[in-house]
């Protein structure tokens, strides 16, 4: 009787995983598993062992070895000779499944003849060579396909793990292995048997003995979640999944890659595909064929497609609207080419932040899979499905399992491990395999093979399905902002982009000027009831990509076109520009139809919610009144005009433009607000250090204690020596001082010239800072330690840091605490803080330090814009404020018969950040505004309309009405929760 053995010193792990290499493990499971090869396990008298090589020492006949190639046995030196001389055979098991079965081959084949010249009169089997009907019966053996090797291979792999199990869980092995055994034997004899069903049909009784054997260990259902990230591109071709709206040079191959996971869509077996909505635009346009398959397979529930965005960007880093936008857009898409809803949020890169369960609600998603598959952290949870809350209370829930890479000979070496560990921890047991863009390891297949005759080791799932079986097992507190990160200034410099911190800068004053567009187009249907109409006299066109319609209005259809190619960088500026200022002149045009002509001016509006003190340049040519009323100051600078002009909240302002008296300037209290090295206001004072050319310090009036003080730095080492420092402009506009000079080396060498301009407006509360660095030696190498930053540093080590978190302050102690928004440092009662203007990067030195990261390496633009602020009550208004474009039109009559200023819409709770209007779609007198609670208390609210509305709900982003809300003459009334993102949608009459 044949002895099948595989000689190793190792088993399956236990107790305790077990440090081995990868080559280690694969030998071992290739090798155990070939033994089960018909040809082989034909005439054997009981299933492989792992045994030590020390107990084979001496070889008997008719024994059968699979030697490891990896890690070398500790055999006798004439062990081989030996094998030979007791008539056994030996074979060599590589990493390589392949490779280890062409060894078998080959080495029974060799025995086969050797037996035969021998005249031993055996043959490979132990039979007499005389019985010529056992040639044709090895010869077909040894032949077999795959698919029928597949059938034995994967029952040995499961008593493999379920010996395994027994062993991990402490429990006496009760598997009947000689009964299984004989079902083994028995579908050998039937290969022969011209009944293809027969052979499976034994190995299934096989597997349902297994199946009986665990069932005894755990009777209950072990899910196992097979998870695939679609089209998964290599490191080095970059990290957005097209053309980003950050990032213009990385971009997918021209076609998109053949996915790896095809061969795995057997029937009957579970699959969730993690993917984007574009990708499967992309598949659409170039494998439509096997969108089919998966669109088939979705809508059967046979299959799970998870994703929801539309796009793989930085997410975390982007302004509040486009990531609404790349969620909106994603499941819109989604919905269309596979003609249903997906019901679970993923994502392939990072995009995870403390307000996403709020998000995901507003889009319709309430389950996600709370994981990341690259080098980030997310809070760390217990349980395999826990309901995570945002901070306004609103919940997902959320699968928290780690997945095993697919491709890993780990994963299944530990398998029977990991199988026991979930089942003595979690209250449904599970198990997560993923694929991140290898093929899988050819025991994944053994495993998929084993489930199709019975579920030994689980039964695959889809997330769906999983997350509506499976209850939460944990309901944690909300997490905090320091608990989710993600190196994305370094995914972004191995990229290779252009603009790897600046085109952050440049999104948010994209973003800012689609939602001026939107909230502009909002308030004159809100004042109108129809869209704006494009004039036949103006000059200007949606020339780009906007096609005409018969009415030729500016609709709600039109915009989302627009904000399509603004978000996807495909739309022009100029078209930005042009639709922008075709609104506003409308807008204006109706609010003075009634207005006296002949009455030159200008009209600026406001698309914030809070009331802003506009800094203004206007051409001298057009004339300026003195300040007065609207404009608190005005100056003449050069071939400019400056001046500050307030404008109420949602609202315009119009002010006379005249003939002016040469160099005539005026302003309120008659401030100086720039002298030989000090710019200032009446809410702060700043000093220019004349030795750096930096901040010496930064006071309020009143206190005059400084705050802040900056200057600029190469990091790791550097001195800032400034050559000049003068006064521009001293008032009573504009308080404006310029510093040049260098950043010196350790070696005194130039690393570059800087040039820094400070500016105060009267009347506006933030320092304006631009800095323009031109670096004569490139920084290289790891952009956390190679970069021209400005460094800024205060005085209490106690002082609170801060950053803003989709318009939310919170606490951190993270060395890179990442924020477009804001950053605060809060000191007893003072809070003082650096606006970066969208740039996300920023790295703390010690206790008091921390710079903001301009150029590191790649990083083209050499001119920044930040400011800082003093005791600011809502910081996000000012940050929002800052980067909202000023919207200026020139008229010629005036001021409209209501007043020289007012407002057309006003929300009464400064909390609540309206980051949007927008118009309702076409044939609808409606509007909607998008508002997000930021101050962390809520209360009642209310929005004053110019019209009185008819009615007002609160909807979900997608429009979907969720409760009904007061209407009282002009004015909606809402309970605003804390945290929350709502949706106020007000019809009109």
């Amino acid at each position: 009787m044949r002895e099948l053995i595989l000689l190793s010193p190792y088993r399956l792990p236990a107790q305790s995983t077990q440090m081995l290499a990868n080559d280690d493990v694969a030998s071992f499971l290739n090798g155990y598993v070939c033994l089960w090869h018909p040809a082989a396990a034909r005439g054997a008298e009981r299933p492989p062992i792992v045994a030590s090589p020390y107990d084979y020492e001496q070889p008997r006949p008719g024994q059968i070895f699979a030697i490891p190639e990896s890690p070398p046995l500790l055999l006798p030196e004439d062990w081989d000779q030996r094998v030979l001389d007791a008539h056994a055979l030996a074979f060599r098991s590589a990493p390589s499944r392949e490779t280890t079965l062409a060894n078998f081959k080959q080495a029974l084949a060799t025995f086969e003849d050797r037996e035969k010249l021998s005249g031993n009169g055996l043959d490979a089997d132990g039979n007499p060579v005389a019985e010529a009907p056992t040639q044709p019966m090895i010869a077909n053996l040894l032949d077999l396909p795959a698919s029928t090797l597949a059938l034995f291979f994967s029952v040995g792999f499961g008593f493999l793990q379920i010996e395994g199990l027994f062993e991990a869980m402490e429990h006496e092995n009760l598997l009947a292995a000689a009964d299984l055994w004989q079902d083994v034997q028995a579908a050998v004899t039937a290969i022969a048997d011209p009944d293809p069903a027969a052979v499976r049909r034994h190995l299934k009784s096989a597997a349902d003995r297994l199946l009986a054997a665990r069932e005894i260990l755990y009777p209950v259902t072990i899910h196992l979640l097979d998870l695939v990230l679609l089209a998964e591109q290599k490191k080095g071709s970059g990290v957005f999944s097209a053309e980003s709206t950050v990032a213009k040079s990385a971009r997918l191959p021209e076609k998109t890659p053949d996915p790896f996971f095809w061969p795995n869509l057997r029937s009957g077996l579970a699959l969730n595909l993690i993917t984007c909505s574009e990708t499967l635009e992309m598949l659409h346009a170039e494998h439509p064929e096997k969108l089919a398959t998966l669109r088939e397979r979705f809508q059967a529930d046979e299959i799970d497609i998870c994703g929801g965005s539309y796009r793989e960007r930085e997410d975390p880093l982007l302004p509040l609207e486009s990531q609404l936008w790349n969620l909106l857009k994603g499941t819109n898409v989604a919905r269309n080419l596979l003609g249903k809803d997906i019901s679970v949020f993923a994502r392939k890169r990072f995009g995870y932040h403390p307000q996403l369960p709020l998000f995901l609600n507003c889009v319709g998603l309430h389950r996600t899979v709370a994981l990341t598959f690259d080098d980030t952290s997310l809070p760390s949870f217990r349980s395999t499905v826990t309901n995570w809350p945002s901070p306004d209370g609103k919940q997902v829930e959320a699968f928290t399992r780690k997945p095993f890479k697919a491709d890993d000979p780990q994963t299944f070496f530990h398998l029977a491990y990991h199988l026991c560990q979930t089942i003595r921890q979690d209250h449904a047991a599970t198990l997560a395999i993923l694929h991140a863009g290898d093929p899988p390891s050819p025991w994944y297949d053994d495993w998929q093979e084993l489930s199709q005759l019975a579920p030994v080791l689980g039964q695959w799932t889809t997330l769906t399905r999983y997350l509506g079986e499976v209850m939460p097992g944990e309901h944690v507190a909300a997490p905090s902002a320091d608990e989710f990160h993600a190196d994305f200034l370094y995914e972004r410099i191995q990229a290779n982009l252009d603009h790897p911190v600046s085109e952050f800068a440049g999104q948010v004053r994209r973003r800012r000027q689609m939602d001026t567009i939107w909230t502009l187009a909002a308030i004159y249907q809100g004042l109108t009831g129809t869209p704006v109409p494009l004039s036949a006299r103006t000059s200007l066109t949606l020339r780009v990509g906007m096609p005409e319609t018969p009415t030729r209005s500016v609709s709600e259809a039109r915009l989302a076109d627009l904000e399509d190619k603004s978000e996807t960088g495909r739309a022009d500026p100029r078209e930005l520009d042009e639709t922008q200022e075709i609104i506003a002149q409308a807008l204006a045009e109706r609010l003075q139809a009634r207005a006296s002509d002949n009455t030159p001016g200008y009209m600026v509006l406001n698309p914030c919610s809070f009331t802003r003190r506009l800094a203004l340049e206007l051409p001298t040519t057009s004339g300026l009144v003195p300040a007065g009323g609207l404009v608190k100051a005005a100056q003449e600078q050069g071939n400019k005009l400056l001046a500050v002009v307030e404008v109420p909240p949602l609202g315009f302002a119009w002010f006379a433009r005249g003939e002016m008296p040469p160099h005539s300037q005026a302003g309120e209290g008659g401030m100086r607000l720039a002298d030989s090295s000090h710019v200032r206001n009446e809410f702060f004072e700043a000093e220019i250090d004349p030795a750096t050319g930096g901040l010496r310090g930064f006071w309020d009036q009143r206190t005059r204690a400084s705050r802040l003080g900056q200057q600029l730095v190469f990091n790791p080492g550097s001195t800032t020596k400034a050559n000049e420092v003068r006064v521009v402009s001293t008032g009573p506009a504009l308080g404006e001082v310029v510093s040049e000079g260098t950043i010196l080396g350790d070696q005194e060498q130039v690393l570059a010239t800087f040039r820094q301009t400070f500016r105060a407006w009267l009347g506006r509360p933030i320092l304006e800072m631009r800095i323009e660095i031109e670096p004569r030696q490139p920084p290289a190498g790891y952009g956390w330690h190679a970069y021209f930053g400005a460094r800024f540093a205060w005085r209490d080590e106690r002082a609170l840091l801060l950053r803003g978190v989709n318009g939310t302050g919170y606490v951190t102690s993270h060395t890179r605490p990442e924020t477009p928004d804001f950053l605060e440092l809060r000191s007893t009662r003072q809070s003082s803080f650096i606006f970066p203007g969208g740039l996300p990067f920023h790295q703390r030195h010690s206790t008091r330090m921390l710079d903001v990261i301009l150029i590191p390496e790649g990083e083209k633009t050499q001119t920044f814009d930040l400011a800082l602020g003093l005791d600011r009550e809502h910081p996000i208004q000012t940050a929002l404020g800052m980067v909202t474009p000023p919207v200026l039109v020139p008229v010629s009559k005036g001021p409209p018969h209501v007043g020289a200023c007012g407002w057309l819409f006003h929300l009464d709770a400064p909390n609540l950040l309206l980051t949007t209007l927008r118009p309702g779609p076409e044939g609808q007198d409606s509007i909607t505004a998008r508002m997000l609670e930021c101050s962390l208390h809520g209360g009642p609210a209310e929005l004053r309309c110019a019209r009185n509305p008819k009615r007002a709900v609160l909807v979900d982003a997608r429009g979907e009405t969720l409760m009904e809300t007061t209407v009282t003459g002009d004015a909606a009334q809402f309970e605003a929760a804390p945290g929350d993102l709502m949706h106020l949608r007000v019809e009109f009459i």
